[in-house]
């Protein structure tokens, strides 16, 4: 059976060191193993449970914005796209018309795009006529659930303007 190391399970040994030093309270061995749980193991562990507590499902997050993840941001000034705390902000619009947004954790736009349209459907009771994205948003997946919802769509696929450039 495997045990899962965790701050409960750390806890539940230093009760058990206490139990053992109430019978041996000179033991200096049992006495240097629970000050080291107490000042760095257990501590260590309940950061460290906070931290994927913070983390959930995503890769990074930022410690001033824990809402926040990190993304690639293109308007560095050297150009080299430095990593920044950031938003994927997605915008729907109909003639010029803003009809949804969405603010999501994740730094791509192609695992955005479900989330954004189910937002949109939920909000109007039904997804537009046409759906129209550039190729960000090409994915297998979303082609599949723009399939399923039967809607009209205009989506690139990823690697379409390498094709039409035909450099590959």
């Amino acid at each position: 059976m495997e045990q899962k190391c965790n701050s409960e399970s750390i806890r539940e040994a230093a009760a058990k060191i206490d139990e053992r030093l109430e019978a041996e309270p000179k033991n200096k061995e049992l006495k240097k193993v629970k000050k080291a749980i107490e000042k760095d193991y257990l501590p260590r562990m309940e950061k460290y449970e906070e931290q994927e507590e913070i983390l959930e499902e995503r890769k990074s997050y930022s410690k001033t914005d824990t809402d926040a993840t990190f993304m690639r941001m293109k308007e560095d000034h050297m150009k080299n796209g430095q990593l920044k705390p950031g938003y994927n902000v997605q915008i729907g619009t109909e003639k010029q018309f803003i009809t949804g947004y969405s603010i999501h954790q994740k730094p791509g736009d192609t695992t955005c795009m479900k989330p954004h349209l189910e937002q949109l459907k939920e909000r109007h009771s039904k997804l537009p006529d046409n759906i129209i994205a550039d190729a960000g948003y090409g994915s297998e997946e979303n082609y599949e659930y723009l399939e399923e919802q039967e809607t009209e769509h205009f989506v690139k696929y990823n690697t379409f303007h390498k094709e039409q450039s035909g450099k590959q």
